[in-house]
């Protein structure tokens, strides 16, 4: 699970430049959108990149709230990661923010985390 500074987070205001940036530099294919508490208010992957490309969306003058996907699938800390993995697998998604019992951001997990701990 990526944590801290590993974590790639944007405020759901800023420009969908700046968190394209940040899905770069994070390397995980994903930024999740946190409010100033930081918790969960949605996410952003490269499939919701391909599908605002195809609106035909200006990342230089759109906020990322206007494109991110609220609601997202999350899980808890505690949950079992043969859990996670079959969360992944029935949606179809390669990670999930990790939230705490108030929607709180605490980590990232990715396929690749799992695959490191064998749980594949």
């Amino acid at each position: 699970m990526h944590q801290g500074a590993e974590m790639p987070t944007a405020a759901p205001d800023i420009l969908l430049s700046r968190a394209l940036l940040e899905i770069t530099r994070k390397g995980l294919g994903l930024t999740v959108v946190v409010d100033a508490q930081n918790r969960v208010l949605g996410i952003f992957t490269d499939g919701d990149l391909r599908r605002a490309l195809d609106r035909g969306v200006d990342v230089q003058t759109t906020p990322l709230a206007e494109v991110m996907t609220r609601g997202c699938t999350t899980v808890r800390p505690d949950m079992l990661a043969a859990e996670a993995l079959r969360i992944m697998q029935d949606k179809k998604i390669n990670a999930l923010p990790v939230v705490d019992s108030g929607n709180v951001l605490v980590g990232v997990l990715n396929m690749h985390d799992l695959l490191r701990a064998r749980v594949l």
